[in-house]
């Protein structure tokens, strides 16, 4: 009796858990559907959502999309004899622009008749390929070299071509058949409604000015093999369309769009369950207006330096506006070549130039951080002569001179006593100058903290310039007037804007914020990535000594009327063996208020071998014409 009575109890628990899990299932009975369905259901997303628009900080769009209805495959494990029939059919519903050669042709050939041609092979390519001495590439070219010359002419070209679409790449890629349908051919394919064939939307990039700055805002196209990983972590398909390079690559998270969303429905045909959501609008800090004027100012007065002899081995500038903070407002740059003129602002970064006197403002500082100058205390301008050197003077005899006014007037030989005296070392005629590494890392070490040969933030980055690596007392005065080591224009901007900002050195940018599709903007931080180690009172100084510079020392006429602060530089460069001077020069403005940073540099502008005769002013031109552009209203 009491093991009939513990049965009926166990039956009772086994009811109740029963019926207890039929009510939670029933309860829960989304959650098990869409649990099932995304066990047993497929689907897929496309690469086609319209990326975000990059505009300039006046809301003039810059690169914008521009829409196409395209023709897409993707292979859904189809046989031979299916892909044959979607093949034959692809090509009698769309015209197709095709050209393709033997080898198109032969794997055409070889897909329509693969029994045939592998009965071809000797046995013993068979049993190499079992053995492993030959791989499945080496096997599947013998098949290729069975097909005949004869047996070619027989290939119909548009379905080889058709064939040859539908097979590169990943099996699961979707693969565009043709861009740009007709409305007739859009009618017809879906008529036709052949499996793993839709037509879709898809976008590619316009740039809607004509400048060089369309260099920096990149190009975008399919993640590359070396990147697929690192793209996959970060939530990407495979065929996903990416930024590539630059400006659409850094900000890809943010510029790239939400893709459709489709179900696979039994019959391979697709139901879209979720459409695509545009990227994010990238806005930059460039004003487009004065990006043109700039442009054009640049092309022309490129084009007049080039009808001087001097200017035999010149062959372009560039240019650089940025606000206060370092965000880039312009950048222009061309190279000129026979009359024509490619574009080149991203010169500005990639490229790097021994720059000559412009870095004069981080040498004063290093004299300042090692106590080795004496505020106010005037010396005569002369020369510097080191054992078994020649002497080292300034590029004129300036008579007496303070700190300040030695950066107005630019005194090379004030750089070079603070060299000697910055390792240790009084200066005596025909010294014998003995340096250390350290000696040159005081100074880099300084450069670096005004962005001289470091990383300036800027969205294309990996580009320091040259840091010399010999040690000599003569090298390390060369280092101190900007004789050495190399430097690229958009370093060049982020020195002058950390003297701007006294000492403060932010990352130069191009982006400025984003604005979301609900019309909310997102900031972009600008980042303090370094501070001067230099009292508020020498800061100070150097900045008197450049606003020298443009208002009685050797840039006074490069600012019109606007006051600022800048500095001029000179330094030697060559060209195939022959001897040029490359001009350079930075400056903010206005002087009280810094509103802009601007840096100009131009390589081997003068051909030594002609210089007496008459040097086309390219830079000081350029600053006046753009100072007009920056305050024209």
């Amino acid at each position: 009796m009491k093991k009939i009575n513990y049965i009926k109890i166990i039956i009772i628990l086994i009811n109740i858990i029963v019926i207890s899990r039929i009510v939670i299932i029933s309860h829960d009975r989304d959650y098990y559907l869409n649990l099932k369905n995304s066990i047993l259901d497929k689907y897929i997303t496309t690469n086609y959502a319209p990326r975000g628009r990059i505009l300039d900080i006046n809301g003039n769009i810059l690169v914008d999309n521009k829409s196409k209805n395209a023709l897409i495959f993707r292979n859904y494990n189809f046989s031979d004899q299916q892909l044959k029939n979607i093949i034959i059919n692809v090509s009698n519903l769309i015209e197709l622009d095709y050209k393709v050669n033997d080898n198109i042709k032969r794997e055409y050939y070889y897909f329509l008749n693969k029994d045939s041609i592998d009965k071809r092979l000797d046995d013993q390519i068979f049993k190499d390929y079992l053995l492993k001495n030959i791989n499945s590439s080496t096997m599947h070219k013998y098949k290729l070299e069975k097909i005949s010359v004869k047996e070619l002419e027989s290939v119909d070209e548009k379905e080889s071509y058709i064939f040859y679409l539908m097979s590169s790449g990943y099996s699961y890629d979707d693969k565009i058949i043709k861009k740009n349908i007709t409305d007739r051919e859009l009618t017809l394919i879906n008529e036709a409604n052949i499996d793993g064939l839709r037509c879709e939307t898809i976008y590619e990039r316009v740039y809607n000015y004509d400048t060089p700055l369309n260099q920096i805002f990149g190009s975008i196209g399919n993640i590359t093999s070396e990147k697929l990983d690192y793209y996959m972590k970060l939530g990407y398909e495979r065929d996903d369309i990416v930024g590539v390079s630059f400006l659409e690559e850094y900000y890809d998270e943010y510029l790239r769009g939400i893709p459709r969303k489709y179900k696979v429905l039994d019959n391979n045909s697709l139901e879209m369950i979720e459409d695509y959501q545009k990227g994010n609008d990238l806005v930059l800090s460039i004003d487009i207006e004065k990006q043109l004027e700039i442009d054009n100012v640049l092309k022309s007065e490129i084009t007049n330096a080039k009808k001087y002899p001097a200017s035999k081995y010149y062959n372009g500038s560039y240019v650089i506006v940025s606000d206060y903070l370092g965000r880039v407002v312009a950048m222009s740059g061309y190279y000129y070549n026979n009359g024509d003129f490619i574009d080149d602002a991203l010169g500005n970064i990639t490229n790097s130039y021994t720059v000559g006197s412009v870095v004069k403002g981080a040498s004063q500082s290093v004299g300042y951080i090692n106590n080795v100058i004496n505020r106010d205390k005037k010396i005569k301008d002369s020369c510097v002569k080191l054992y078994s050197m020649p002497n080292k003077c300034s590029w004129k005899n300036l008579g007496l001179i303070d700190d300040i006014k030695a950066l107005a007037y630019s005194s090379n030989y004030y750089q070079f006593i603070n060299a000697i005296r910055v390792t240790g070392n009084d200066y005596k005629y025909n010294m014998k100058l003995d340096v250390t590494e350290d000696d040159f890392e005081k100074y880099r070490s300084v450069f670096k903290s005004y962005g001289l040969g470091s990383d300036t933030g800027i969205e294309i980055s990996g580009y320091k310039g040259i840091t010399g690596s010999k040690i000599s007392g003569d090298l390390l005065l060369n280092l101190s007037i900007g004789q050495y080591d190399t430097y690229t224009p958009i370093m060049l901007n982020n020195y002058i804007s950390t003297i701007a900002n006294s000492g403060i050195r932010y990352n130069m940018s191009f982006g400025a914020y984003f604005i979301n599709n609900k019309g909310n903007r997102e900031s972009i931080d600008k980042l303090v990535l370094d501070r001067v180690k230099i009292s508020n009172d020498d800061m100070l100084r150097i900045q008197k000594g450049l606003n020298g510079v443009v208002t009685y020392g050797t840039a006074s006429n490069y600012l019109n009327r606007i006051n600022g602060a800048g500095k001029t530089g000179t330094s030697e460069t060559y060209v195939n063996g022959h001897k040029t001077l490359t001009k350079s020069f930075v400056a903010y403005l206005p002087f009280d208020n810094p509103k802009y940073n601007l840096t100009i540099v131009s390589p081997n502008l003068v051909d030594s071998n002609n210089k007496n005769k008459y040097n086309y002013p390219v830079n000081s031109r350029l600053s006046r014409q753009i100072t007009n552009i920056l305050f024209e209203n």
